[in-house]
């Protein structure tokens, strides 16, 4: 016993000896999922551990230890790639606030993202900083962690908060949070303003249901906890942004609580009732979340059992009143929290000079370098083999991958890409070893996995992607990277492989039903989702595009439409079906009548107008010279001149050779005039020649 205690005595000094560098890596290395673990190596963390604390004692922001720890401290901002970026640029960013205090810094360094990169839509992908700032561009998701990333090296607590789903319009959005000493504010990413807590979307946020942020470890603060994971623990700031409600949700089944039933609160977004969390209900078979004041859809299931319900009020009810397998069908109202714009303080004279400054970050952006020239030295050195390679690579990998990736994907067959995990070079080192020797077709390489790749779970509760060469030389993954790294072992031996990115599998092992969709409209009209014990799954064709034939595993199904409407409410019918393998039948989507209720008729690209058009409606003309559709066109305008003006919303006007035409919906023959808003919804578009379009206008604006 004596020896016992001494042990743990000496064990206990050992680590009170640590000095800090050691300390915090180590409780990085407790909470660190495991792509991270196993992609980069401890002197990465070492190294970027000794600079944080550099920059902590420089600047003296006398930041207490929670929020050092959690938000200062992590590189890790959500799922993007990690780089040096810290390393790199931190004492760039600690010289431009110099003096500074948080708030100031604050902004300034929001400024300095501005000069590197602004908003560009693009795949899901998330890039690192450093591919954000060579790119030039990057996503809502990529700019905060841009932000949030410069924020950090420069010392200041910061944090990405995002709406999962918008639920008013079929968008989502992620922004920036920081700490100045009196507590959060926010600030949109690399979207500067002068002053916090003020940003293009203060009137969409007060709409929002939930707001949340994934924070590095087991965090202890003031906010609702959504979730504590391995990892991280989520939390809810819906609170520190507009009016919310505590929903509690009491599942019944037989007239009893159903103890561990499976509860879920969705948002509809995208043709989808998007799943923001999932809990298991109490004893007494209750589960609750704080959010906004709109509808939630909350799906309840247990066994063979589920039931559903719309949240409108803090205490409901689910009844497990349906069974796997049930074909119904349902129809429902869902109306989202009203706009209530949060207030700013924000002078006329502070805007313009912000305005200003802007224009200014603008054109330094425009001088920096945004040339892959890893693309430039690749082709050079292979004319005859280059554009294989590259055709098999998206927009946003030829603007940032690496020379190494591309001479490593010469080697083997497909691309070097599986789905969207980091690009590195793996092909060569694997051919080198002798340990895949005899693998000759597909079944060889699994067996060869299954009997050397240890698959670890519970550790990436984020489903973090690892790089085919981290699994190869640490022989571990979880079940995402022993998926990508089997297609991406089989194409480095020249045998063809590929993961299904509508489901994540790579091999078919249930029956296939066969869908010919009646209708394209899928995301907007319509969407479908298997639905078994576990929960649901979305069949998501945002990367492939929607088939003229959907094989699908046999199975039962949830099919969901909507029509949004003009104040962001949708008209939502569920449709469930089962499929059966080898069945055939084309899939026909019913979508709700609006009646006389303006409706989203389709969408368009419209961040280039947003200079113009601010947030709101606006009406876009996209007219001729002299021809008589367009002269047509400008009388009918005259003609609602009145209504247009007393409406108070901006009239845009382009030319016919607009390269924005195209994304407009419906036929092109100009004119085209739409009534749209600045999430790119569309309410009308008229094409050519029409009589009828005062009347139109005079019929339409007045419901908006």
């Amino acid at each position: 016993m004596k020896r016992f205690i001494f042990t743990l005595a000496s064990v206990l000094l050992l680590v009170s000896c640590k000095g800090p560098v050691q300390r915090y890596v180590d409780w990085l290395y407790r909470y660190m999922p495991l792509p991270d673990s196993l992609q980069y190596p401890k002197e990465y963390w070492e190294a970027n551990v000794r600079k944080t604390l550099e920059v902590r004692e420089n600047m003296a922001w006398n930041i207490p230890e929670r929020e050092f720890r959690h938000f200062v401290l992590p590189l890790r901002v959500n799922n993007e790639t990690l780089d040096n970026f810290r390393t790199l640029y931190a004492d760039t960013l600690c010289s431009r606030i110099g003096g500074m205090s948080l708030a100031q810094a604050a902004l300034e360094i929001n400024h300095w993202c501005h000069e590197q990169a602004t908003y560009q839509p693009s795949d899901a992908r998330t890039g690192s900083p450093e591919d954000i700032m060579l790119r030039g561009v990057g996503r809502c998701g990529e700019e905060s962690v841009l932000t949030v990333a410069a924020l950090r090296a420069a010392g200041i607590p910061a944090r990405q908060v995002y709406t999962p789903r918008w639920a008013h319009t079929d968008d989502n959005h992620a922004w920036v949070e920081v700490w100045t000493g009196d507590g959060w504010h926010f600030m949109g990413a690399c979207e500067p303003e002068a002053a916090l807590d003020r940003a293009w979307f203060n009137g969409s946020v007060s709409r929002a249901m939930i707001l949340h942020t994934k924070v590095y470890g087991d965090y202890k603060g003031p906010e609702d906890v959504i979730q504590r994971t391995p990892c991280y623990t989520e939390i809810n700031v819906i609170r520190g942004y507009v009016p919310a409600r505590r929903v509690t949700v009491t599942v019944m089944e037989d007239g009893h609580p159903a103890e561990n039933a499976s509860v879920s609160f969705r948002i509809y977004n995208y043709a989808e009732f998007y799943n923001v969390v999932t809990y298991k209900a109490d004893s007494h078979g209750r589960a609750s979340l704080d959010t906004g004041l709109g509808d939630m859809f909350v799906l309840a299931w247990k066994g063979g059992r589920f039931g559903y319900v719309v949240a409108r009020g803090e205490e409901l009810t689910v009844d497990l009143c349906h069974s796997f397998g049930e074909e119904f069908s349902d129809e429902l109202d869902i109306v989202p929290p009203p706009e209530n714009p949060l207030e700013s303080t924000v002078t006329p004279e502070m805007a313009a000079e912000n305005t200003r400054r802007l224009s200014e970050e603008d054109a330094i952006r425009a001088t920096h370098d945004h040339v892959n020239h890893s693309i430039e030295q690749f082709k050079e050195d292979y004319p005859d083999r280059a554009d294989g390679v590259l055709a098999l690579l998206s927009a946003k990998d030829l603007a940032d991958v690496k020379y190494p990736v591309l001479e490593d994907a010469l080697l083997g067959t497909g691309s070097a890409r599986v789905e969207i995990e980091h690009l590195r070079p793996y092909r060569a080192e694997i051919l080198e070893s002798d340990d895949i020797k005899g693998l000759y077709s597909q079944d060889d390489v699994m067996a060869w996995c299954k009997e050397n790749i240890e698959v670890v779970e519970g550790r990436n509760p984020q489903n973090l992607r690892t790089s085919p060469i981290a699994v190869w030389r640490s022989r571990k993954a979880d079940s995402i990277g022993f998926k990508i790294f089997y297609v991406a072992l089989c194409r480095t031996l020249g045998i063809e492989a590929k993961m299904d990115l509508v489901t994540g599998s790579i091999e078919k092992t249930a029956p296939q039903a066969f869908l010919k969709p009646v209708s394209d409209k899928y995301f907007r009209d319509y969407t479908l989702s298997k639905f078994t014990p576990e929960g649901t799954s979305l069949l998501d064709y945002e990367e492939t595009g929607l088939p003229e034939i959907m094989s699908v595993d046999e199975g039962y199904y949830v099919l969901t439409t909507g029509k949004r409407l003009a104040d962001g409410s949708v008209l939502v019918r569920l449709e469930f079906i089962n499929l059966k393998g080898g069945e055939s039948r084309d899939l026909v989507p019913v979508v709700r009548d609006s009646g006389d209720k303006p409706s989203v008729i389709g969408n368009m690209d419209v961040d280039s107008l947003l200079p113009q058009t601010g947030r709101g409606y606006f009406l876009l003309t996209i007219m001729g010279d002299k021809d008589e559709p367009t002269s047509h066109a400008r009388s009918e305008l005259k003609a609602a001149s009145e209504l247009i003006e007393s409406w108070g919303r901006p009239v845009i006007e382009l030319p016919s050779d607009t390269p924005l035409l195209e994304s407009v919906p419906g036929p092109h023959n100009i004119p085209v005039i739409a009534l749209c808003d600045s999430f790119g919804r569309v309410y009308y578009v008229s094409s050519g020649y029409n009589t009828s379009l005062a009347a139109d206008l005079e019929r339409i604006i007045p419901k908006l």
